[in-house]
């Protein structure tokens, strides 16, 4: 029994050093729909390996880049060189913080990804956690208003 519990707490603190983190994809507009999925499913299966979870990964489809983009690698030519263009692709996941770095090389090596952006959103449970005083979901403490008793004469 002794043994279940640590484990338990092992678990539970292994849970907790897992954050939620949204990576952001820019991907060239030329990339294939096979390749692009071919692409997350490695990173969501590196992630599972290193006992993360994915939540969501979504293909907002092509749309025009806020500025010209240039592709890191050589490969591209002069003309594919620069883009205008691009395919968004955000991906939801719990991973270990240490593994970040690691995901984000394995997208960045990839000829067909021009920008790479993980960001770590904030849920309500940090909210709760981190401003426990001036918790959002209990209500307000009002002080009480004093009784007065009126002395009537009759």
């Amino acid at each position: 029994l002794r043994v279940v519990a640590q484990q338990d707490r092992k678990n539970h603190n292994t849970k907790a050093t897992m954050p939620l983190y949204q990576t952001i994809t820019a991907t060239t507009a030329t990339l294939g729909a096979s390749e692009l999925t071919a692409l997350f499913r490695r990173c969501a299966k590196a992630v599972v390996s290193r006992g993360g979870v994915v939540r969501t990964c979504e293909n907002y489809g092509l749309k025009r880049l806020p500025h010209r983009m240039k592709s890191r690698h050589a490969s591209a030519g002069e003309e594919g060189r620069y883009h205008y263009m691009g395919r968004f692709v955000s991906m939801h996941y719990d991973v270990a913080p240490a593994f970040k770095p690691q995901l984000e090389y394995l997208l960045k090596q990839h000829p067909g990804v021009l920008r790479v952006t993980t960001l770590k959103p904030q849920t309500k449970m940090d909210q709760v956690n981190s401003r426990r005083k001036t918790n959002p979901w209990r209500p307000p403490v009002v002080a009480p208003v004093p009784f007065e008793e009126s002395s009537s004469s009759s």
